[in-house]
Protein backbone atom coordinates (compact mmCIF):
# COMPACT_ATOMS: atom_id res chain seq x y z
CA UNK A 1 0.00 0.00 0.00
CA UNK A 2 3.28 2.34 1.14
CA UNK A 3 6.67 2.33 0.30
CA UNK A 4 8.66 1.22 3.54
CA UNK A 5 9.38 4.85 4.51
CA UNK A 6 5.82 6.60 4.28
CA UNK A 7 4.53 3.15 5.52
CA UNK A 8 6.30 3.95 9.22
CA UNK A 9 5.18 7.49 9.24
CA UNK A 10 1.34 5.68 8.14
CA UNK A 11 2.14 3.21 11.30
CA UNK A 12 3.31 6.65 13.49
CA UNK A 13 0.06 8.35 12.97
CA UNK A 14 -2.24 5.00 13.43
CA UNK A 15 -0.42 4.06 16.51
CA UNK A 16 -1.39 7.86 17.95
CA UNK A 17 -5.21 6.76 16.76
CA UNK A 18 -5.12 3.70 18.68
CA UNK A 19 -4.15 5.15 21.53
CA UNK A 20 -6.50 7.69 21.69
CA UNK A 21 -8.86 5.33 21.86
CA UNK A 22 -7.17 3.40 24.84
CA UNK A 23 -6.23 6.35 27.27
CA UNK A 24 -10.06 6.09 28.36
CA UNK A 25 -9.01 4.48 31.92
CA UNK A 26 -7.65 8.44 33.05
CA UNK A 27 -11.90 9.40 32.00
CA UNK A 28 -13.00 7.92 35.21
CA UNK A 29 -12.90 10.98 36.87
CA UNK A 30 -15.18 13.15 34.51
CA UNK A 31 -18.21 10.21 35.72
CA UNK A 32 -16.58 8.47 38.12
CA UNK A 33 -18.79 10.66 40.89
CA UNK A 34 -21.79 10.89 39.07
CA UNK A 35 -21.60 6.77 38.78
CA UNK A 36 -21.07 6.46 42.41
CA UNK A 37 -23.91 8.89 43.56
CA UNK A 38 -26.25 7.01 41.41
CA UNK A 39 -25.41 3.60 42.77
CA UNK A 40 -24.61 4.63 46.61
CA UNK A 41 -21.00 4.22 46.70
CA UNK A 42 -18.62 6.06 49.11
CA UNK A 43 -15.62 7.82 48.32
CA UNK A 44 -13.43 5.07 49.31
CA UNK A 45 -16.02 2.38 47.18
CA UNK A 46 -15.17 4.81 44.34
CA UNK A 47 -11.04 5.07 44.54
CA UNK A 48 -11.49 0.81 44.92
CA UNK A 49 -13.44 0.77 41.39
CA UNK A 50 -10.41 3.46 40.22
CA UNK A 51 -7.86 0.69 41.71
CA UNK A 52 -9.15 -2.03 40.31
CA UNK A 53 -8.89 -0.29 37.21
CA UNK A 54 -5.51 0.65 37.43
CA UNK A 55 -4.89 -3.09 38.59
CA UNK A 56 -6.32 -3.87 34.97
CA UNK A 57 -3.64 -1.23 33.20
CA UNK A 58 -1.24 -2.34 34.45
CA UNK A 59 -1.35 -6.10 35.60
CA UNK A 60 -2.58 -6.94 32.33
CA UNK A 61 1.33 -5.76 31.00
CA UNK A 62 3.10 -8.67 31.28
CA UNK A 63 0.83 -11.00 29.77
CA UNK A 64 -0.27 -8.08 26.92
CA UNK A 65 3.57 -7.83 26.57
CA UNK A 66 4.28 -11.58 25.75
CA UNK A 67 1.73 -11.91 23.21
CA UNK A 68 3.05 -8.52 21.82
CA UNK A 69 6.54 -9.56 21.69
CA UNK A 70 6.00 -12.82 19.94
CA UNK A 71 2.88 -11.54 18.17
CA UNK A 72 2.11 -9.13 15.10
CA UNK A 73 0.25 -5.69 16.41
CA UNK A 74 -3.25 -5.98 15.06
CA UNK A 75 -3.63 -9.39 17.11
CA UNK A 76 -2.87 -7.55 20.43
CA UNK A 77 -4.87 -4.41 19.34
CA UNK A 78 -8.16 -6.69 18.12
CA UNK A 79 -8.14 -8.09 21.72
CA UNK A 80 -7.84 -4.67 22.93
CA UNK A 81 -11.17 -3.25 21.48
CA UNK A 82 -12.67 -6.13 22.25
CA UNK A 83 -11.91 -5.81 25.93
CA UNK A 84 -12.60 -2.42 25.83
CA UNK A 85 -16.33 -2.60 24.33
CA UNK A 86 -17.39 -5.37 26.62
CA UNK A 87 -16.16 -3.77 29.45
CA UNK A 88 -17.72 -0.25 29.00
CA UNK A 89 -21.00 -1.63 28.00
CA UNK A 90 -21.42 -3.88 31.23
CA UNK A 91 -20.61 -0.89 32.91
CA UNK A 92 -22.90 1.28 31.43
CA UNK A 93 -25.31 -1.55 32.32
CA UNK A 94 -24.78 -1.37 35.74
CA UNK A 95 -25.59 2.30 35.63
CA UNK A 96 -28.92 1.89 34.46
CA UNK A 97 -30.06 -0.73 35.84
CA UNK A 98 -28.87 0.70 38.70
CA UNK A 99 -26.83 -2.41 39.75
CA UNK A 100 -25.34 -1.58 43.01
CA UNK A 101 -22.61 -3.39 43.10
CA UNK A 102 -18.49 -2.57 43.70
CA UNK A 103 -17.48 -5.64 42.71
CA UNK A 104 -19.41 -6.29 39.12
CA UNK A 105 -18.90 -2.79 38.15
CA UNK A 106 -14.75 -3.25 39.30
CA UNK A 107 -14.20 -6.66 36.85
CA UNK A 108 -15.66 -4.63 34.20
CA UNK A 109 -13.61 -2.27 34.68
CA UNK A 110 -10.75 -3.98 35.04
CA UNK A 111 -11.81 -6.02 31.95
CA UNK A 112 -11.91 -2.56 29.67
CA UNK A 113 -8.58 -1.60 31.14
CA UNK A 114 -7.00 -4.13 30.28
CA UNK A 115 -8.24 -4.00 26.84
CA UNK A 116 -6.65 -0.36 27.30
CA UNK A 117 -3.05 -2.13 27.66
CA UNK A 118 -3.14 -4.33 24.63
CA UNK A 119 -3.86 -1.91 22.39
CA UNK A 120 -1.45 0.85 23.90
CA UNK A 121 1.52 -1.03 24.87
CA UNK A 122 1.46 -2.52 21.05
CA UNK A 123 1.10 0.78 19.93
CA UNK A 124 4.08 1.83 22.40
CA UNK A 125 6.89 -1.37 20.82
CA UNK A 126 5.60 -0.91 17.23
CA UNK A 127 6.77 2.84 17.22
CA UNK A 128 9.80 1.72 19.05
CA UNK A 129 10.78 -0.76 16.79
CA UNK A 130 10.08 1.60 13.36
CA UNK A 131 12.28 3.86 14.59
CA UNK A 132 14.97 2.43 16.80
CA UNK A 133 17.35 5.07 16.80
CA UNK A 134 14.89 7.76 17.85
CA UNK A 135 13.20 5.57 20.26
CA UNK A 136 11.96 8.94 22.49
CA UNK A 137 10.48 10.93 19.73
CA UNK A 138 9.03 8.14 18.04
CA UNK A 139 7.62 6.48 20.95
CA UNK A 140 6.06 9.94 22.62
CA UNK A 141 3.53 9.93 19.47
CA UNK A 142 1.25 6.98 21.00
CA UNK A 143 2.14 8.13 24.58
CA UNK A 144 0.74 11.50 23.92
CA UNK A 145 -2.60 9.88 22.11
CA UNK A 146 -2.84 7.98 25.56
CA UNK A 147 -2.73 11.03 27.49
CA UNK A 148 -4.63 13.04 25.16
CA UNK A 149 -7.92 10.98 25.39
CA UNK A 150 -9.28 12.11 28.47
CA UNK A 151 -9.37 15.67 27.07
CA UNK A 152 -11.06 14.16 24.07
CA UNK A 153 -13.54 11.72 25.08
CA UNK A 154 -14.73 14.55 28.47
CA UNK A 155 -15.05 17.51 25.70
CA UNK A 156 -17.01 15.31 23.68
CA UNK A 157 -19.49 14.37 25.83
CA UNK A 158 -19.74 17.73 27.75
CA UNK A 159 -20.73 19.10 24.18
CA UNK A 160 -22.71 16.19 23.14
CA UNK A 161 -24.51 15.18 26.51
CA UNK A 162 -23.97 17.89 29.36
CA UNK A 163 -25.14 16.51 32.80
CA UNK A 164 -26.66 12.76 31.03
CA UNK A 165 -23.89 10.48 32.35
CA UNK A 166 -26.01 7.63 30.89
CA UNK A 167 -25.63 8.87 27.30
CA UNK A 168 -21.81 9.16 28.27
CA UNK A 169 -20.92 6.02 29.26
CA UNK A 170 -22.85 4.82 26.07
CA UNK A 171 -20.85 6.90 24.38
CA UNK A 172 -17.18 6.01 25.85
CA UNK A 173 -17.24 2.09 24.74
CA UNK A 174 -18.92 2.90 20.90
CA UNK A 175 -16.39 5.72 20.54
CA UNK A 176 -12.82 4.38 21.90
CA UNK A 177 -13.33 0.71 20.22
CA UNK A 178 -14.00 2.25 17.43
CA UNK A 179 -11.06 4.34 17.13
CA UNK A 180 -9.24 1.13 18.01
CA UNK A 181 -10.59 -0.85 15.23
CA UNK A 182 -10.48 2.14 12.62
CA UNK A 183 -6.72 2.47 13.09
CA UNK A 184 -6.13 -0.93 13.77
CA UNK A 185 -5.08 -2.25 9.94
CA UNK A 186 -2.14 0.33 9.62
CA UNK A 187 -0.51 0.04 12.83
CA UNK A 188 2.36 -2.71 11.68
CA UNK A 189 6.41 -3.19 12.08
CA UNK A 190 8.01 -2.42 8.80
CA UNK A 191 11.04 -4.29 8.13
CA UNK A 192 14.59 -2.11 8.30
CA UNK A 193 17.57 -2.26 6.76
CA UNK A 194 20.03 -3.92 9.03
CA UNK A 195 24.00 -4.42 9.62
CA UNK A 196 26.29 -6.99 10.55
CA UNK A 197 29.18 -4.99 12.16
CA UNK A 198 29.91 -1.52 13.17
CA UNK A 199 32.32 -1.43 10.05
CA UNK A 200 29.33 -1.40 7.91
CA UNK A 201 28.33 2.17 8.89
CA UNK A 202 30.63 3.18 6.62
CA UNK A 203 28.72 4.10 3.52
CA UNK A 204 29.90 5.62 0.49
CA UNK A 205 27.55 8.77 0.97
CA UNK A 206 29.66 9.82 4.13
CA UNK A 207 33.08 11.28 2.90
CA UNK A 208 34.07 12.81 5.65
CA UNK A 209 37.24 12.10 6.86
CA UNK A 210 36.92 12.57 10.42
CA UNK A 211 34.14 10.30 10.15
CA UNK A 212 35.50 7.48 8.97
CA UNK A 213 38.32 7.95 11.27
CA UNK A 214 35.68 7.25 14.11
CA UNK A 215 34.44 4.54 12.50
CA UNK A 216 37.28 2.52 12.20
CA UNK A 217 38.13 3.17 15.72
CA UNK A 218 34.94 1.38 16.66
CA UNK A 219 36.20 -1.77 15.74
CA UNK A 220 38.93 -2.00 18.10
CA UNK A 221 37.16 -0.08 21.10
CA UNK A 222 34.36 -2.77 20.86
CA UNK A 223 36.92 -5.14 21.12
CA UNK A 224 38.94 -3.38 23.85
CA UNK A 225 35.81 -2.66 25.79
CA UNK A 226 35.04 -6.35 26.34
CA UNK A 227 38.24 -6.11 28.77
CA UNK A 228 35.76 -4.09 30.77
CA UNK A 229 32.25 -6.08 30.19
CA UNK A 230 30.87 -3.55 27.85
CA UNK A 231 30.97 -6.14 24.61
CA UNK A 232 27.19 -5.41 24.38
CA UNK A 233 26.92 -1.92 24.48
CA UNK A 234 30.09 -1.37 22.36
CA UNK A 235 28.28 -0.15 18.83
CA UNK A 236 25.54 1.23 20.85
CA UNK A 237 27.96 3.64 21.96
CA UNK A 238 29.57 4.08 18.88
CA UNK A 239 26.56 4.91 17.13
CA UNK A 240 25.77 7.34 20.06
CA UNK A 241 29.24 9.22 19.20
CA UNK A 242 28.48 8.98 15.74
CA UNK A 243 25.25 10.79 15.87
CA UNK A 244 26.91 13.61 19.02
CA UNK A 245 29.59 14.50 16.26
CA UNK A 246 27.52 14.51 13.50
CA UNK A 247 25.51 16.81 15.14
CA UNK A 248 28.12 19.39 15.54
CA UNK A 249 28.36 19.44 11.81
CA UNK A 250 26.77 22.07 9.37
CA UNK A 251 22.90 21.79 9.03
CA UNK A 252 21.88 19.91 5.75
CA UNK A 253 25.21 17.45 6.51
CA UNK A 254 24.42 16.63 9.84
CA UNK A 255 20.54 15.82 8.86
CA UNK A 256 22.09 13.64 6.06
CA UNK A 257 24.24 11.45 8.53
CA UNK A 258 21.92 11.52 11.44
CA UNK A 259 18.76 10.03 8.56
CA UNK A 260 21.36 7.60 7.42
CA UNK A 261 21.96 6.01 11.18
CA UNK A 262 18.44 5.94 11.78
CA UNK A 263 18.20 3.48 8.83
CA UNK A 264 20.39 1.06 10.33
CA UNK A 265 19.61 -1.00 13.50
CA UNK A 266 22.39 -3.85 15.01
CA UNK A 267 21.57 -7.68 14.89
CA UNK A 268 19.28 -8.61 17.68
CA UNK A 269 22.48 -10.75 19.08
CA UNK A 270 24.18 -8.25 19.32
CA UNK A 271 21.19 -6.36 21.13
CA UNK A 272 21.00 -5.69 24.93
CA UNK A 273 18.66 -8.19 26.23
CA UNK A 274 17.88 -8.33 29.78
CA UNK A 275 14.45 -10.00 30.98
CA UNK A 276 12.83 -12.63 32.87
CA UNK A 277 14.48 -13.52 36.48
CA UNK A 278 17.47 -11.36 35.15
CA UNK A 279 15.25 -8.29 34.68
CA UNK A 280 13.96 -9.18 38.39
CA UNK A 281 17.49 -9.67 39.81
CA UNK A 282 19.00 -6.43 38.49
CA UNK A 283 19.14 -3.78 40.78
CA UNK A 284 18.66 -0.73 38.56
CA UNK A 285 15.12 -2.03 37.38
CA UNK A 286 13.82 -1.63 40.95
CA UNK A 287 15.46 1.60 41.17
CA UNK A 288 13.10 2.47 38.72
CA UNK A 289 10.44 0.54 39.66
CA UNK A 290 10.40 2.87 43.04
CA UNK A 291 10.75 6.25 41.05
CA UNK A 292 8.05 5.23 38.54
CA UNK A 293 5.59 3.69 41.13
CA UNK A 294 6.02 6.76 43.78
CA UNK A 295 5.80 9.56 41.09
CA UNK A 296 2.86 8.06 38.69
CA UNK A 297 1.28 6.88 42.25
CA UNK A 298 0.80 10.58 42.99
CA UNK A 299 -0.22 11.46 39.60
CA UNK A 300 -2.90 8.74 39.38
CA UNK A 301 -4.48 9.90 42.81
CA UNK A 302 -5.28 13.07 42.05
CA UNK A 303 -6.04 12.08 38.45
CA UNK A 304 -8.92 9.63 39.57
CA UNK A 305 -9.56 11.86 42.33
CA UNK A 306 -10.04 15.09 40.85
CA UNK A 307 -13.93 14.69 40.70
CA UNK A 308 -14.10 14.29 44.42
CA UNK A 309 -11.51 17.38 44.58
CA UNK A 310 -13.28 19.55 42.83
CA UNK A 311 -16.77 18.53 44.42
CA UNK A 312 -15.49 19.55 47.42
CA UNK A 313 -14.30 22.92 46.37
CA UNK A 314 -17.22 24.01 44.34
CA UNK A 315 -19.58 22.39 46.96
CA UNK A 316 -17.72 24.80 49.75
CA UNK A 317 -18.20 27.30 47.82
CA UNK A 318 -21.73 27.04 46.60
CA UNK A 319 -23.84 23.94 48.18
CA UNK A 320 -26.45 24.33 45.88
CA UNK A 321 -24.46 24.35 42.30
CA UNK A 322 -26.30 22.56 39.56
CA UNK A 323 -25.21 19.30 38.46
CA UNK A 324 -24.84 20.13 35.21
CA UNK A 325 -22.37 23.48 36.33
CA UNK A 326 -20.43 20.95 38.25
CA UNK A 327 -20.13 18.28 35.42
CA UNK A 328 -18.79 20.96 33.30
CA UNK A 329 -16.13 22.22 35.55
CA UNK A 330 -15.15 18.63 36.30
CA UNK A 331 -14.31 18.36 31.91
CA UNK A 332 -12.08 21.38 32.62
CA UNK A 333 -10.40 20.22 35.30
CA UNK A 334 -10.08 16.44 33.11
CA UNK A 335 -8.67 18.31 29.94
CA UNK A 336 -6.49 20.60 31.58
CA UNK A 337 -4.94 17.71 33.09
CA UNK A 338 -5.02 15.88 29.88
CA UNK A 339 -3.58 18.32 27.31
CA UNK A 340 -0.39 18.99 29.81
CA UNK A 341 0.13 15.39 30.03
CA UNK A 342 -0.02 15.40 26.38
CA UNK A 343 2.32 18.01 26.21
CA UNK A 344 4.84 16.95 28.50
CA UNK A 345 4.79 13.31 26.88
CA UNK A 346 5.34 15.18 23.44
CA UNK A 347 7.96 17.02 25.16
CA UNK A 348 9.49 14.29 27.36
CA UNK A 349 10.39 12.08 24.23
CA UNK A 350 11.79 14.51 22.01
CA UNK A 351 13.86 16.32 25.23
CA UNK A 352 15.32 12.73 25.98
CA UNK A 353 16.44 11.91 22.69
CA UNK A 354 18.02 15.54 22.62
CA UNK A 355 19.84 15.17 26.09
CA UNK A 356 21.32 12.06 24.59
CA UNK A 357 22.50 12.78 21.70
CA UNK A 358 24.30 15.66 23.25
CA UNK A 359 26.02 13.33 26.44
CA UNK A 360 23.71 13.53 28.80
CA UNK A 361 21.09 11.33 30.81
CA UNK A 362 17.82 10.90 29.78
CA UNK A 363 17.18 10.63 33.41
CA UNK A 364 17.44 14.33 33.37
CA UNK A 365 13.93 14.31 32.16
CA UNK A 366 12.79 12.07 35.03
CA UNK A 367 14.40 14.12 37.76
CA UNK A 368 12.10 17.31 36.10
CA UNK A 369 9.05 15.29 36.30
CA UNK A 370 9.54 14.25 40.18
CA UNK A 371 9.72 18.43 40.72
CA UNK A 372 6.70 18.91 38.98
CA UNK A 373 5.36 16.08 41.14
CA UNK A 374 6.46 18.21 44.06
CA UNK A 375 5.43 21.63 42.97
CA UNK A 376 1.74 19.49 42.38
CA UNK A 377 1.44 18.00 45.93
CA UNK A 378 2.57 21.26 47.28
CA UNK A 379 -1.12 23.00 45.73
CA UNK A 380 -2.82 20.24 46.95
CA UNK A 381 -1.88 21.26 50.37
CA UNK A 382 -2.32 24.82 49.92
CA UNK A 383 -5.09 25.76 47.40
CA UNK A 384 -8.54 26.48 49.39
CA UNK A 385 -10.33 27.83 46.30
CA UNK A 386 -11.96 26.35 43.00
CA UNK A 387 -10.38 29.13 41.13
CA UNK A 388 -6.77 27.87 41.43
CA UNK A 389 -7.47 24.18 40.67
CA UNK A 390 -6.10 24.80 37.97
CA UNK A 391 -2.54 24.80 38.96
CA UNK A 392 -2.86 21.30 41.27
CA UNK A 393 -4.24 19.78 37.52
CA UNK A 394 -1.51 21.48 35.03
CA UNK A 395 1.55 20.56 37.32
CA UNK A 396 -0.04 17.31 37.74
CA UNK A 397 -0.73 16.26 34.57
CA UNK A 398 2.39 17.76 33.00
CA UNK A 399 4.93 15.65 35.68
CA UNK A 400 2.49 12.58 34.75
CA UNK A 401 3.12 13.05 30.88
CA UNK A 402 6.68 13.81 31.09
CA UNK A 403 6.86 10.45 33.16
CA UNK A 404 5.09 8.37 30.91
CA UNK A 405 6.66 10.08 27.99
CA UNK A 406 10.35 9.02 28.73
CA UNK A 407 10.60 5.77 30.68
CA UNK A 408 9.49 3.81 28.10
CA UNK A 409 12.73 4.70 25.84
CA UNK A 410 14.87 4.74 29.33
CA UNK A 411 13.47 1.13 29.41
CA UNK A 412 14.43 0.11 26.19
CA UNK A 413 18.03 1.68 26.62
CA UNK A 414 18.90 0.03 29.46
CA UNK A 415 17.51 -3.41 29.07
CA UNK A 416 17.29 -3.96 25.71
CA UNK A 417 14.37 -3.78 22.73
CA UNK A 418 13.89 -7.45 22.27
CA UNK A 419 11.69 -8.09 25.33
CA UNK A 420 10.99 -3.63 25.90
CA UNK A 421 7.17 -4.55 25.78
CA UNK A 422 7.45 -7.61 28.79
CA UNK A 423 9.86 -5.25 30.50
CA UNK A 424 7.79 -2.11 30.35
CA UNK A 425 4.74 -4.21 31.42
CA UNK A 426 6.70 -5.18 34.89
CA UNK A 427 7.85 -1.90 35.27
CA UNK A 428 4.49 -0.35 35.04
CA UNK A 429 3.06 -2.42 37.53
CA UNK A 430 4.56 -0.19 40.27
CA UNK A 431 1.90 2.34 39.40
CA UNK A 432 -0.36 -0.19 40.89
CA UNK A 433 1.64 0.00 44.04
CA UNK A 434 1.43 3.53 44.43
CA UNK A 435 -2.02 4.15 43.13
CA UNK A 436 -3.29 1.64 45.53
CA UNK A 437 -1.72 3.28 48.79
CA UNK A 438 -2.73 6.72 47.94
CA UNK A 439 -5.83 6.26 46.16
CA UNK A 440 -7.07 4.02 49.36
CA UNK A 441 -5.64 6.94 51.63
CA UNK A 442 -7.17 9.74 49.61
CA UNK A 443 -11.14 7.80 49.66
CA UNK A 444 -10.89 7.10 53.43
CA UNK A 445 -9.70 10.48 54.29
CA UNK A 446 -12.48 11.97 52.37
CA UNK A 447 -14.62 9.22 53.81
CA UNK A 448 -13.98 10.36 57.52
CA UNK A 449 -15.16 14.11 56.45
CA UNK A 450 -18.07 13.40 54.59
CA UNK A 451 -22.03 12.41 55.12
CA UNK A 452 -24.37 10.79 52.35
CA UNK A 453 -27.53 12.54 51.07
CA UNK A 454 -29.89 9.89 49.25
CA UNK A 455 -30.62 11.19 45.72
CA UNK A 456 -34.12 9.46 45.73
CA UNK A 457 -34.79 10.17 49.26
CA UNK A 458 -34.07 14.05 48.24
CA UNK A 459 -36.06 13.94 45.24
CA UNK A 460 -39.28 12.69 47.28
CA UNK A 461 -38.85 15.01 50.08
CA UNK A 462 -38.36 18.30 47.03
CA UNK A 463 -42.01 17.54 45.25
CA UNK A 464 -42.09 21.49 45.52
CA UNK A 465 -39.56 21.66 42.65
CA UNK A 466 -42.63 20.23 40.54
CA UNK A 467 -44.39 23.51 41.22
CA UNK A 468 -41.32 25.86 41.51
CA UNK A 469 -38.47 25.63 39.16
CA UNK A 470 -36.73 28.61 40.72
CA UNK A 471 -36.11 26.24 43.89
CA UNK A 472 -32.31 25.36 43.87
CA UNK A 473 -31.47 21.92 44.64
CA UNK A 474 -28.19 21.33 46.96
CA UNK A 475 -26.40 18.27 46.39
CA UNK A 476 -26.75 14.74 46.85
CA UNK A 477 -24.47 11.79 46.92
CA UNK A 478 -21.58 11.79 49.19
CA UNK A 479 -21.42 15.35 50.46
CA UNK A 480 -18.10 16.75 52.45
CA UNK A 481 -18.63 20.71 53.39
CA UNK A 482 -15.32 21.37 54.77
CA UNK A 483 -13.56 22.54 51.37
CA UNK A 484 -9.70 21.40 50.91
CA UNK A 485 -9.93 20.23 54.54
CA UNK A 486 -12.30 17.09 53.04
CA UNK A 487 -9.10 15.75 51.03
CA UNK A 488 -5.92 17.96 52.53
CA UNK A 489 -4.30 14.94 54.12
CA UNK A 490 -3.85 13.03 51.01
CA UNK A 491 -1.32 15.72 49.67
CA UNK A 492 0.51 15.31 53.03
CA UNK A 493 0.71 11.67 52.28
CA UNK A 494 1.74 12.03 48.56
CA UNK A 495 4.50 15.07 48.81
CA UNK A 496 7.15 12.82 51.12
CA UNK A 497 6.67 10.78 48.30
CA UNK A 498 7.17 13.02 45.62
CA UNK A 499 10.21 14.30 47.46
CA UNK A 500 11.43 10.56 48.00
CA UNK A 501 11.31 10.08 43.81
CA UNK A 502 13.42 13.34 43.14
CA UNK A 503 16.26 11.66 45.44
CA UNK A 504 16.26 8.62 43.69
CA UNK A 505 16.02 10.24 40.50
CA UNK A 506 18.55 12.10 41.17
CA UNK A 507 21.68 9.49 43.03
CA UNK A 508 20.64 7.63 39.60
CA UNK A 509 22.12 10.53 37.74
CA UNK A 510 25.12 10.76 40.31
CA UNK A 511 25.55 7.06 39.60
CA UNK A 512 25.66 6.78 36.03
CA UNK A 513 27.86 9.94 35.84
CA UNK A 514 30.41 8.14 38.19
CA UNK A 515 30.20 5.03 35.85
CA UNK A 516 30.27 6.91 32.82
CA UNK A 517 33.57 8.63 34.17
CA UNK A 518 35.11 5.26 34.98
CA UNK A 519 34.82 3.73 31.94
CA UNK A 520 35.82 6.89 30.05
CA UNK A 521 39.15 6.34 32.01
CA UNK A 522 39.32 2.87 31.49
CA UNK A 523 39.08 3.19 27.92
CA UNK A 524 41.83 6.15 28.04
CA UNK A 525 44.09 3.86 29.74
CA UNK A 526 43.50 0.63 26.71
CA UNK A 527 43.99 4.22 24.46
CA UNK A 528 47.34 4.36 25.98
CA UNK A 529 48.55 0.85 26.09
CA UNK A 530 47.37 0.54 22.82
CA UNK A 531 49.73 3.24 21.70
CA UNK A 532 52.63 2.20 23.28
CA UNK A 533 52.36 -1.01 21.47
CA UNK A 534 51.99 0.37 18.48
CA UNK A 535 54.65 2.30 18.74
CA UNK A 536 56.62 -0.83 19.82
CA UNK A 537 55.89 -2.85 17.12
CA UNK A 538 56.61 0.30 14.98
CA UNK A 539 59.95 0.35 16.53
CA UNK A 540 60.54 -3.36 16.21
CA UNK A 541 59.86 -3.14 12.04
CA UNK A 542 62.24 -0.05 11.66
CA UNK A 543 65.27 -1.64 13.09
Amino acid sequence: MFDGETARYVSIVAAFWVSLGSGTHYVYSAYGPQLAARLGFTATESSIIATLGSVGVYFSGPPAGVIIDRKKPHIPIAIGGCLILLGYMLMRFAFISNLRSVAFVGIWMIVASSGNTFAYHACVKCAAVNFPHRRGTATSFPIAGYGLSALFFSQIGNAAFPGDTGKFMLMLPLLTSGLVFVGLPFVRHIPIKKIEDSEALVVEEVADDETQALLRRSATDSSSEGKFSKSKEATYSTITEFERDSASTSGSESEEVVSMVDEVILPESDEVDIHGWALLRDWRFWIHFSIHGLLSGCGLMYILSAGYVLRALYTYADPYISPVSLQRNQAIQVSLVSIFSFVGRIVAGYSADKLESRGYQRMWVILASACFFVLAQIGGLTITSNNFMWFISIFNGFGYGVLFGSYASIISKIFGLKRFSENYGFLTCATVVGSDIFAFAFGAIYDSNSYFIDPDEYMMGMNMTMIDPNVRQRQTGQICEIGHYCYRDAFAITLPGSIIAVFLAASVIYYENRKASRIELENAVVAIVDTESTNDDATLVSN
